[in-house]
Protein backbone atom coordinates (compact mmCIF):
# COMPACT_ATOMS: atom_id res chain seq x y z
CA UNK A 1 0.00 0.00 0.00
CA UNK A 2 0.69 3.60 -0.09
CA UNK A 3 2.96 4.51 2.98
CA UNK A 4 1.61 7.96 5.30
CA UNK A 5 4.53 9.44 3.40
CA UNK A 6 2.89 9.14 0.06
CA UNK A 7 5.09 6.78 -1.26
CA UNK A 8 4.22 3.50 -2.59
CA UNK A 9 5.33 0.23 -0.63
CA UNK A 10 8.47 -1.37 -1.55
CA UNK A 11 6.74 -4.85 -2.71
CA UNK A 12 5.84 -5.40 -6.19
CA UNK A 13 2.23 -6.37 -4.71
CA UNK A 14 1.76 -2.91 -2.84
CA UNK A 15 2.58 -1.27 -5.96
CA UNK A 16 0.49 -2.81 -8.18
CA UNK A 17 -2.36 -2.40 -5.30
CA UNK A 18 -0.89 1.45 -4.69
CA UNK A 19 -1.77 1.96 -8.84
CA UNK A 20 -5.47 0.18 -8.50
CA UNK A 21 -6.35 2.94 -6.13
CA UNK A 22 -4.28 5.51 -8.03
CA UNK A 23 -6.43 5.57 -11.29
CA UNK A 24 -9.26 4.38 -9.85
CA UNK A 25 -11.73 7.70 -9.31
CA UNK A 26 -13.09 7.79 -5.55
CA UNK A 27 -16.63 6.43 -4.77
CA UNK A 28 -16.17 4.00 -7.20
CA UNK A 29 -15.12 0.10 -7.51
CA UNK A 30 -11.84 -1.11 -7.64
CA UNK A 31 -11.05 -2.61 -10.82
CA UNK A 32 -11.05 -6.15 -10.75
CA UNK A 33 -8.28 -8.51 -11.64
CA UNK A 34 -10.57 -9.97 -14.95
CA UNK A 35 -11.09 -6.28 -15.96
CA UNK A 36 -7.71 -5.16 -15.62
CA UNK A 37 -6.25 -8.74 -17.98
CA UNK A 38 -8.90 -7.82 -20.61
CA UNK A 39 -7.35 -4.75 -20.90
CA UNK A 40 -3.76 -5.74 -21.11
CA UNK A 41 -4.74 -7.99 -23.56
CA UNK A 42 -6.67 -5.36 -25.63
CA UNK A 43 -3.91 -3.02 -25.56
CA UNK A 44 -1.15 -5.93 -26.09
CA UNK A 45 -3.55 -7.63 -28.45
CA UNK A 46 -2.42 -10.84 -27.10
CA UNK A 47 -3.10 -12.56 -23.79
CA UNK A 48 0.18 -11.12 -21.47
CA UNK A 49 -1.62 -12.02 -18.74
CA UNK A 50 -4.49 -13.25 -17.43
CA UNK A 51 -6.56 -12.59 -13.95
CA UNK A 52 -5.13 -15.49 -11.77
CA UNK A 53 -1.85 -14.46 -12.49
CA UNK A 54 -2.72 -10.96 -11.50
CA UNK A 55 -4.62 -12.46 -8.53
CA UNK A 56 -0.74 -13.69 -7.60
CA UNK A 57 0.98 -10.61 -8.29
CA UNK A 58 -1.32 -8.18 -6.48
CA UNK A 59 -1.22 -10.48 -3.27
CA UNK A 60 2.04 -11.02 -3.63
CA UNK A 61 1.74 -14.65 -3.91
CA UNK A 62 4.02 -14.41 -6.74
CA UNK A 63 6.44 -12.50 -6.96
CA UNK A 64 8.80 -12.73 -10.11
CA UNK A 65 7.14 -11.67 -13.09
CA UNK A 66 8.32 -11.59 -16.74
CA UNK A 67 9.35 -8.29 -17.68
CA UNK A 68 6.77 -8.52 -20.69
CA UNK A 69 4.34 -8.72 -17.90
CA UNK A 70 5.78 -5.46 -16.35
CA UNK A 71 6.05 -3.93 -19.21
CA UNK A 72 2.16 -4.80 -19.69
CA UNK A 73 1.13 -3.31 -16.56
CA UNK A 74 3.37 -0.40 -16.80
CA UNK A 75 1.45 0.43 -20.35
CA UNK A 76 -2.06 -0.53 -18.76
CA UNK A 77 -1.21 1.74 -15.57
CA UNK A 78 0.49 4.46 -17.87
CA UNK A 79 3.76 4.36 -15.86
CA UNK A 80 7.15 3.45 -16.39
CA UNK A 81 8.23 -0.09 -15.70
CA UNK A 82 10.80 0.90 -12.87
CA UNK A 83 7.89 1.72 -10.90
CA UNK A 84 7.50 -1.91 -10.04
CA UNK A 85 11.25 -2.00 -8.64
CA UNK A 86 12.37 -1.00 -5.19
CA UNK A 87 13.93 2.09 -5.04
CA UNK A 88 11.72 3.67 -7.13
CA UNK A 89 11.01 7.03 -4.78
CA UNK A 90 8.49 8.47 -7.24
CA UNK A 91 4.65 7.85 -5.88
CA UNK A 92 2.03 6.70 -8.89
CA UNK A 93 1.17 10.51 -9.11
CA UNK A 94 4.12 11.32 -10.21
CA UNK A 95 4.84 8.62 -12.34
CA UNK A 96 1.21 8.90 -13.60
CA UNK A 97 2.07 13.11 -14.49
CA UNK A 98 5.57 12.27 -16.14
CA UNK A 99 3.13 10.04 -18.56
CA UNK A 100 0.98 12.42 -19.32
CA UNK A 101 3.28 15.35 -19.82
CA UNK A 102 5.27 12.93 -22.20
CA UNK A 103 2.32 12.65 -24.38
CA UNK A 104 2.86 15.95 -25.68
CA UNK A 105 5.65 16.85 -28.52
CA UNK A 106 6.92 20.10 -27.01
CA UNK A 107 7.84 18.64 -23.47
CA UNK A 108 9.50 15.68 -25.11
CA UNK A 109 11.47 17.91 -27.46
CA UNK A 110 12.50 20.02 -24.60
CA UNK A 111 13.26 16.75 -22.61
CA UNK A 112 15.29 16.04 -25.27
CA UNK A 113 17.19 19.60 -25.28
CA UNK A 114 17.76 19.13 -21.72
CA UNK A 115 19.37 15.97 -21.53
CA UNK A 116 22.23 17.34 -24.10
CA UNK A 117 23.07 20.06 -21.39
CA UNK A 118 25.73 20.35 -18.92
CA UNK A 119 24.96 20.34 -15.09
CA UNK A 120 25.76 23.88 -14.93
CA UNK A 121 23.19 24.32 -17.95
CA UNK A 122 20.93 22.67 -16.03
CA UNK A 123 21.74 24.23 -12.76
CA UNK A 124 20.70 27.79 -14.96
CA UNK A 125 17.65 26.16 -16.07
CA UNK A 126 16.37 25.04 -13.27
CA UNK A 127 16.80 28.53 -11.28
CA UNK A 128 14.70 30.20 -13.93
CA UNK A 129 12.06 27.87 -13.90
CA UNK A 130 12.45 28.45 -9.76
CA UNK A 131 12.17 32.14 -10.31
CA UNK A 132 15.54 32.39 -8.48
CA UNK A 133 18.30 35.20 -9.51
CA UNK A 134 20.48 33.29 -12.72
Amino acid sequence: MTHADGKPGQSLAERIETLRRAVTPAGTRLPSDASVATAIAARAGASLIDENTLYRLRTGRTVNPSMKVLKALADHFQVSPGFFFPGSVWGPEEHLALADALRSPHVRRLCMRLGQMSSEELAQVDQLLHGRDV
